[in-house]
């Protein structure tokens, strides 16, 4: 539980207000700091507040990594290299990232490019099949999928 004798009333207000911001949705530590300086806290002030929100386990890199990938693949169907690349954005450790891009089931992995791809191959209307792979191919990568393993399941799916 937070030690409020550090905190004037000023940053219990703030404090309080993050607290109820990090309960409503998981988030990473730069969400936090981006949303304590909207409300008008300082740099000082806001690094306390996340350091607070961290020992109180209201933040958790760690497991916000882990949810954000999960969710990221299984409801956006993104690949790797962009959740990868979101998670960077987030200034998120890249030790972390890894840790937590290696514990993705290859399975599911697997199983949710070749969906993505069998759900988009008949929305693709193009009369020279070459443009169409190509064309699906891009869809793919855009997502976040390597080139590997997009051929790996377009050459399985007889695509």
């Amino acid at each position: 539980m937070s030690n409020l004798s550090n905190f004037t009333p000023e940053e219990r207000a703030l404090l309080s207000r993050a607290q109820i911001f990090c309960d409503r949705q998981e988030q990473c530590p730069s969400s936090v700091m981006d949303k304590l300086r909207t409300w008008g806290a300082t740099q000082d002030v806001a690094s306390h507040i996340i350091e607070q929100l961290i020992a109180d386990n209201y933040i958790n890199p760690q497991r916000f990594c882990q949810l954000f990938a999960e969710s990221k693949l299984h409801q956006q169907k993104w690949g790797r290299v962009k959740i990868a690349y979101q998670l960077r954005n987030r200034q998120l450790d890249s030790a972390l990232i890894k840790q937590v891009l290696d514990s993705i089931d290859p399975e599911q992995y697997y199983h949710t490019l070749v969906n993505l791809a069998q759900t988009k191959w008949p929305t693709i209307h193009d009369a020279d099949p070459v443009r169409r792979r190509t064309k699906l191919m891009a869809f793919l990568a855009s997502h976040g999928f390597t080139q590997p393993e997009i051929s790996r399941a377009l050459n399985e799916l007889n695509i």
